[in-house]
């Protein structure tokens, strides 16, 4: 009974598994949407294994290592093999076959290959790192993912546009003139189709995973302000950003705003990167051993 008990938030852990690789099945199967709501899933079983684990005091190496192997499947392949997928069909090679790709599009696709392997190294160096921080050394790879994850919702679910072979720009404004598009939105897809815009994140999304810079962590220690401020400054950054999303629906006297569905994690993966550039600026430790006194 000991070990069932024990093994509970592993079950967790497993499923986060399940989940990574049945997202990355959606991905091949051109239902990038389907894998966004896997990742979603994902995200909370990540923290309900370790919240089980603390709960049932049954916190074990095992479930570390298998957790970081969880994560590496979930929140490091799945949204490099988006982002390769989105480089294939800005270029648009996506429905030809590999063998005839030509060099140059084996190497403007690799890019993306940038943030699973920047994924895999973070993850290792974070098992080997016993140091207790009240904050985390570069992006996690689940904030990583999570901004990846706005590509296929921006597309998909608020622009309808499930095409995975490249629209010209003449194809784009006839659709958007179809469907009343404001001049923004045009420019917004249009973006979207362009492959050095998944480059670019590859390359900078990868840097931010291994570069050890001071980043919030959403755990909590007691509910004390004094030791959360950053923390709960960023749960009211989501409800204010929540807001940002409810302002189209709401009807307020002028105020004038599109529909921005799309782009309510954008937003708050915004709001994260500032609120943890200004805490590491003013207010992170500036060595192990501050953080070491900090938390004494």
């Amino acid at each position: 009974m000991n070990f069932v008990i024990r093994f509970i938030p592993n079950l967790f852990t497993l499923g986060n598994v399940a989940m990574g690789i049945l997202g990355l099945v959606f991905i091949a199967k051109e239902e990038m949407v389907l894998a966004v709501y896997c990742v979603v899933i994902a995200l909370i079983l990540d923290f309900f294994d370790g919240f089980v684990a603390r709960l049932l005091s049954v916190q074990s190496k095992l479930g570390g290592e298998l957790d970081s192997l969880a994560d590496m499947i979930t929140f490091g392949a799945l949204p490099g093999m988006i982002l390769f997928q989105m480089i294939s069909i800005s270029r648009g090679i996506y429905f030809t076959e590999i063998a005839l790709w030509s060099t140059a599009d084996y190497l403007n696709c690799s890019v993306a290959l940038l943030v699973p392997m920047a994924a895999a190294y973070r993850l290792a160096v974070y098992n080997l790192d016993d140091t207790p921080r009240p904050h985390f050394l570069g992006l996690p790879t689940p904030a990583m993912c999570i901004t990846v994850v706005s590509i296929p919702l921006i597309l998909e679910a608020h622009y309808h546009l499930n095409f995975y072979y490249l629209l010209s720009d003449s194809f784009i404004d006839i659709i958007g003139n179809e469907r009343n598009w404001e001049a923004s939105d045009f420019r917004v897809v249009k973006l979207m189709f362009n492959p050095l815009l998944y480059q670019i994140a590859s390359a900078v999304l990868a840097a931010m995973m291994v570069i050890r810079i001071p980043m919030l962590s959403l755990k909590l220690k007691g509910f004390g302000w004094r030791n959360n401020k950053w923390k709960y400054g960023l749960v009211i950054w989501a409800v204010v950003a929540y807001l940002i999303f409810l302002l189209p629906y709401l009807s307020l006297p002028f105020v004038e705003i599109g529909l921005i569905d799309f782009l309510i994690l954008p937003i708050f993966m915004f709001g994260y990167f500032v609120l943890s550039w200004i805490y590491a600026i003013f207010d992170a430790p500036k060595s192990d051993t501050d953080t070491n006194e900090i938390q004494s």
